[in-house]
């Protein structure tokens, strides 16, 4: 099977058609026959996350609509290649698709323009739908939200709390410990905690390549790179598409990203998201970088070691940010720390290719639906996160699925902060975003791992990215990425 970086480069340079597109799929939890014209096919990534709700949504679905779910799946690493191989051959493998929204850029011309059929659903309140925008395309609805995505930070309110810690710390930095507000609090508290003296590691993150390292890596960088006035400022400069990773802004958020690596458990530089968040859950560590899901999974997941000692709140900041249009560090009053709408939440969309363009959108509109969309975001490791206004405000349902006060408070209250700050770092959306994330999450391997300084890397990296503009047309490429900024509007 072609390596996927291979596969990667060589659709986003040239868009050439792959073929044998279901290679490697699995097929999950059908009732139907095969994936025949008596089933409505689903493909996502391999789960729990997104997979389990696809799952839990066959047999409610089936009772309203007289349908079978068929779930297909691949590892997410060979997801966005899969999608892809199959729109651009014209394969026709699947009537729904869940991915990432940050990949609409490649996948809208193979997919349905969904704003007529939005509009005239009066049943899936979209009004309360808060991730509009990033299921957009051109200005139209081509995908539906499913989820709502934010990386925060999560500690262990038990043990920053613990005055004999408190104390030893105090020592060491001279400071009393306290929940993280700037990079330089997260990276002490790593290092204090990181030996495993007291009992528990420092810090957990994500670094596996394919295992969705690019985000948390992009969260070491947000504070150091993002200004409120300067839009896009975390991956090209917006007047001429000079890609930014390798500024110093980026370089100290690499060297944070790989320090802490030394201050996780064992084997992290291997961890992948679930990962993450199986290993908060079972203890092992005071902090954590993850989006949405480590609470849910900590507070409900029966085996879990620290339900009621989880604090949530926006990602560290700092105090000095990298200007790239003056080509300088400047000083902030108090800690800039932009919200980080990291992945931009998984969307489902409705392939061309569809067998039956009206049901695949009547599954899509009951998977968001206010109903079943609750229920999914209140269950441990659904992979599906608030992402209506309803879903952070509806207390009760989250009382009653046994989330303990006062962490429910601290987790819902990141979320909105989150959801609500306008200058809130987007995702990349440029047309070529998977094979972007692919190059940077190598380039972090190869910083974590020792085999290049952080500077050597993202040069290299910033090459690739330049490279990848200049193959897809970089006049074309600049348009998009204005557009994905919200500062024009591209034509489909």
């Amino acid at each position: 099977m072609m390596r996927r970086r291979d596969f990667l480069r060589g659709m986003a340079a040239t868009g050439a058609a792959v073929a044998a597109s279901g290679a490697g799929l699995t097929a999950c939890g059908s009732s139907g026959s095969g994936g025949g014209s008596d089933s409505l096919r689903v493909f996502t990534q391999t789960g729990p996350p997104i997979a389990s709700a696809v799952t839990a949504s066959a047999a409610p679905f089936k009772k309203k609509n007289g349908t079978d779910v068929k779930l297909l799946t691949s590892p997410f690493g060979q997801l966005y290649t899969k999608i892809l191989a199959d729109f651009e051959t014209g394969g026709g493998a699947y009537d729904v698709v869940l991915c990432a929204s940050s990949w609409l850029g490649d996948l809208h011309p193979f997919i349905e323009d969904l704003t007529d059929r939005i509009k005239g659903d009066t049943g899936l309140k979209w009004n309360d739908v808060i991730y509009q925008g990033n299921a957009q395309w051109a200005g139209r609805q081509v995908a539906m939200p499913i989820d709502g995505d934010n990386q925060l930070c999560y500690y262990r309110t038990d043990i920053l709390s613990d005055k004999g810690l408190s104390q030893q710390f105090q020592k060491q930095f001279g400071k009393p410990l306290a929940p993280p507000e700037t990079w330089d609090d997260f990276m002490n508290i790593a290092r204090f905690f990181g030996d495993g003296k007291h009992g528990v590691h420092g810090v957990v993150e994500a670094y596996r390549h394919g295992g969705q390292a690019f985000w948390y890596y992009m969260s070491n960088c947000i504070s150091y790179c993002a200004l409120p006035d300067a839009p896009g400022a975390l991956f090209f400069d917006d007047k001429d598409l000079t890609p930014l990773v390798n500024n110093p802004g980026h370089v100290k958020g690499m060297e944070n990203y790989a320090e802490a690596v030394k201050y996780g458990p064992p084997g992290m530089i291997n961890f992948d998201s679930n990962e993450v968040r199986q290993r908060f859950a079972n203890g092992e560590a005071v902090l954590a970088i993850d989006w949405d899901d480590t609470p849910i999974v900590g507070e409900l997941q029966k085996n879990s070691k620290v339900k009621g000692h989880i604090g949530s709140a926006l990602l560290p900041g700092s105090n000095k940010v990298y200007d790239y249009r003056k080509q300088d560090w400047v000083t902030q009053a108090k800690p800039n720390r932009p919200a980080w709408l990291a992945y931009g939440g998984w969307v489902g969309v409705v392939p061309k290719k569809a067998r039956n363009v009206d049901l695949a959108y009547k599954y899509l509109s009951f998977l968001a639906g206010p109903e079943f969309s609750l229920k999914m975001v209140t269950t441990a490791n659904s992979g599906m996160n608030p992402f209506r206004q309803s879903h952070l405000s509806d207390l009760a349902a989250w009382k009653n699925i046994g989330y303990p006060e006062p962490d429910l408070g601290l987790y819902l209250k990141a979320m909105e902060d989150s959801d609500v700050d306008p200058s809130a770092v987007h995702d990349l959306r440029l047309p070529g975003a998977a094979t972007f994330q692919d190059d940077t999450e190598v380039a972090a391997q190869q910083v974590a791992s020792g085999q290049k300084k952080a500077q050597d890397a993202l040069n290299d990296l910033a090459k690739q990215w330049n490279t990848l503009n200049q193959q897809k047309g970089k006049d074309k490429q600049l348009q998009q990425y204005k557009a994905s900024l919200n500062m024009t509007v591209t034509n489909r």
